[in-house]
């Protein structure tokens, strides 16, 4: 007596599909300088380094800073400026990335404008002032200031 069975047969091959992702890195720091807090406004003052910049990202398609004047948006200057609200008094500057002057329309500039991510570790900037205080010759012995908020974003 002979008995055959049918053999069953389940799947003999399987896949396993593994995605993943990476998270969006996005940041910036402004370190400023020692001469940020101690400015001489009487003086002509020509690319002054005020801070370092810092911006890190893996966003592909790059990252934009912008730079927002908080006395210009406040409407006590048309341009970025050291501002008094003692004496209403006030001496404008020209902003700088490395040396090269930064436009404002109203009271934001474009920092930088990249088209790809960062290095590893970031890329780093110099902030820079200039100004002329001979020119303007503030008479009150007041403390002037200004507040520029960076904002770093993604394309």
């Amino acid at each position: 007596m002979v008995v055959s069975a049918a053999l069953a047969y389940g799947a003999t091959v399987a896949n396993l599909v593994l995605t993943g992702g990476v998270q969006l890195s996005l940041n910036i720091s402004v370190t400023p300088t020692p001469a940020a807090s101690n400015l001489d406004l009487s003086l002509n003052q020509v690319i002054l380094k005020v801070a370092d910049v810092n911006v890190v990202t893996n966003n592909a398609a790059g990252y934009r800073v912008t730079v927002r004047s908080n006395n210009v948006a406040n409407g006590d200057c048309t341009a970025p400026c050291f501002y008094s609200t003692t004496t209403a008094d006030s001496l404008n500057f020209t902003f700088y990335r490395n040396g090269t002057p930064i436009g404002f329309a109203g009271d934001t500039g474009t920092f930088v404008q990249t088209t790809a991510s960062s290095g590893v570790g970031g890329e780093d900037y110099t902030a820079d002032v200039s100004y002329d205080g001979t020119a303007t010759l503030l008479g009150a012995a007041s403390n002037y200031g200004e507040i520029l908020t960076f904002t770093v974003s993604t394309n």
